[in-house]
């Protein structure tokens, strides 16, 4: 049985606010990098076997792959929240999903490969996935919600690049280092699993703001899950205001 779009997108979403409902954000955000699709399997009666698989980038590969990873356990409980009743699912797998390629895509690559191209720090933290987009890297997927946010608008933003504060030569990295109409902020998502220590979060603000950057602003990861467009509206209209 062949689904549109709609209705997949229907069932997506339902599974996601499941998650939000749960201040299960963390997994929430995952779902939102991805799109579903539903393989039916066997029928008899009322009742339908399907299969699902998740199409994303490599990180959501990865953890969806893994069986036991307490995220996609969260997200199978989810998508069986959201289906409806007469259906049994089998299985829960993920795919890579196929990459939009322009017509230089190959010269794109080998600047990558070659370190020609240039690509933020966002330095690994130690079992902890980071996800991609747009050849940048992102340590939640909510951060790409963001970061897709800030795109629509006529700024420059650095993701997860790293600072130096001489002469000292401490080092900070902020989520988002954002310039509009001349003003420079910081953006920042917290969440359960990234930001966990607020008076560390709340002495390297400090850093910055002593340096002259005004206006740092920390958004939970539920807003930057349910609203990125609204965050980064409020984040830009303080920033304009008070930058």
């Amino acid at each position: 049985m062949e689904r549109s779009r709609e209705e997949r997108e229907k069932y997506l979403a339902s599974a996601i606010s499941y998650l939000i409902d749960g201040q299960e954000f963390y997994e929430a955000s995952i779902l939102l990098l991805c799109e579903l699709n539903i393989h039916d399997i066997w029928s008899s009666g009322d009742w339908l076997d399907v299969g699902l698989e998740l199409l994303g980038n490599r990180a959501v590969y990865e953890i969806i792959q893994d069986k036991d990873h307490p995220a996609t356990q969260a997200i199978m409980q989810a998508l069986k929240s959201a289906l409806p009743s007469d259906y049994g699912i089998t299985y829960l797998t993920a795919r890579v999903a196929l990459a939009k390629m322009d017509s230089d895509w190959r010269e794109t690559f080998l600047e990558i490969i070659q370190g020609k191209a240039a690509l933020n720090q966002c330095k690994p933290i130690e079992n902890k996935p980071r996800f991609t987009w747009d050849y940048l890297f992102f340590r939640s997927p909510h951060e790409i919600a963001i970061a897709k946010a800030l795109s629509e608008h006529d700024l420059l933003f650095l993701p997860n690049c790293m600072a130096r504060f001489s002469p000292g030569g401490q080092r900070r990295e902020a989520d988002f280092l954002v310039c509009c109409d001349g003003k420079w902020g910081i953006l920042e998502c917290d969440g359960d699993t990234y930001h966990t220590n607020a008076a560390r979060d709340h002495d390297r603000d400090r850093l910055f703001q002593s340096h002259g950057i005004r206006v740092v602003q920390r958004y939970t990861a539920k807003r930057c899950v349910e609203n990125p467009k609204g965050v980064v509206q409020e984040f830009l209209g303080l920033l304009r205001k008070n930058g």
